[in-house]
Formats: structure tokens, sequence, C-alpha cells
């Protein structure tokens, strides 16, 4: 379950705008990777006629939206409900791809530019210490963590998708062998995992799902405060 896209080189392009092609040429590869070990993974827990389906569905709709529709209209409830969480995944697994490149480049730009902190530091050498006195002791800082009425991904999933991440940061090449098999096992137990809780979500259960994000997101946000 893949889609391929192609790039063409822009005459007269500077260093930055080859690097931009180079970093999206790389996401795509990697979304097509991903894309191609859950195709397995439908396979391995459905078989071939699920993925079948799922590459005749993308492709319609590309070409003959009313033709997929009247592919869509004769699929029976249960298949229907598996190509929805097929397609839901294959998401999943793209925005993941995005976060873990998006991640890389902001690296990579602090490595050369510094980061927010450190120029705001820079530009505080020049400042006014009298105005700067009184701008920080007016300042607050006020968390605020709030459940986005969309997001209901359960703890499990996100676990899962995270560890997908993680995997996907490794770029020795001699390990891509080894590190798509764990790619590939990871992506089994995203499918075989419900992505939505059955009963509708309580207040403790949005408060366990906010500690998921301290408890695994905050060290390597802020951890530096800490020292």
């Amino acid at each position: 379950m893949s889609s391929a896209d192609t790039h063409q080189h822009q005459p007269g392009a500077g260093p930055e705008d080859e690097q931009a092609a180079e970093n999206a040429t790389a996401l795509r590869a990697d979304i097509r990777r991903l894309g191609d070990l859950l195709g397995e993974t439908l396979v391995r827990q459905e078989g071939p006629e699920l993925l079948d389906l799922v590459e005749r569905v993308r492709a319609l709709t590309r070409s003959d939206g009313e033709a997929a529709a009247a592919l869509l209209g004769k699929t029976d409830l249960e298949t229907a409900t598996k190509l929805v969480r097929a397609f839901s995944t294959y998401f999943h697994l793209a925005n993941v791809t995005e976060q873990v490149h998006r991640g890389r480049e902001l690296r990579a730009r602090r490595a050369t530019e510094g980061g927010n902190l450190t120029r705001t530091a820079d530009m505080l050498k020049d400042a006014d210490p009298q105005h700067l006195r009184e701008t920080v002791r007016n300042l607050g800082v006020r968390p605020v963590f709030t459940a986005h009425p969309t997001e209901a991904a359960r703890r499990s999933v996100l676990t899962k998708l995270r560890k997908i991440a993680e995997l996907l940061e490794r770029t020795d090449v001699s390990e891509r062998r080894r590190t798509d098999l764990r790619l590939a096992e990871n992506i089994d137990l995203v499918w075989q995992t419900d992505e939505l809780r059955v009963a509708r979500p309580e207040p403790a259960d949005e408060a366990r799902n906010a500690i998921y994000y301290l408890d695994e997101l905050h060290s390597g946000a802020v951890g530096g405060f800490g020292a």
C-alpha cells in the first residue's frame, strides 16, 4: 500500500532549494517504505483480497470517482470497516513519518543556526537592562493542557506509533533489514489494536492521555531546563 510521487529538479535552484528537495525525496521514500510494509501487514492479517481492494479504491479515487463510489457501495460492512482502517492506518504512518523528518530538519537547523533560546539570548544581549527587568518581573507562564475534540487515539496506539517513529530515526544502512523487520512487527501490532475506544472516554481517561504526553515526551522537549 503505497503512493509514488515524482520530483523534477528546477534549473538554477540554490543550496537551500536543493536541500529541501532532498528532504522531500527522503520523506516520500520513507512514506512509501511504511506503505509497503503496511501492505504486507494487510496480506498477513487479512489476506491479499483486502490489499487488492485498497489498491483498487486508491486508483479509482484518482481516476474515476463515480466508479470508486460504486465499488464502495457494493462492499459489505465488515470489509468496508477494514478498508477504512487500512487508509486510517496509512495516514497515521504518513503523519508519523512527516513528524520524524520535520524533527530531523529542525535539529539540523539548530546545529547550524542555533535554537530559538540561543537566538533569543543573543538578541537580549543588546536589550535595555531596565526594560528587560520590568518585562521579566511581569512575565507569567501558565501551561494549559486541553484534549482536542478530534483526538480519540488510544494510549496503546500512540505508544506503538511512537515506537515506529523511534525506528524510523535509525539511519544506519547496515541495520536496514533488521529495522524493517521491527517496523513490520509494530505495524502488525497497530493493525491488531482497536484504534478507537468502545466506550465514551471519562475525565480520568482524558487525564491519563495527557499524562502519556507528559511522561513520554517532556524529557526530549524540556529536559535541559531541569539540569
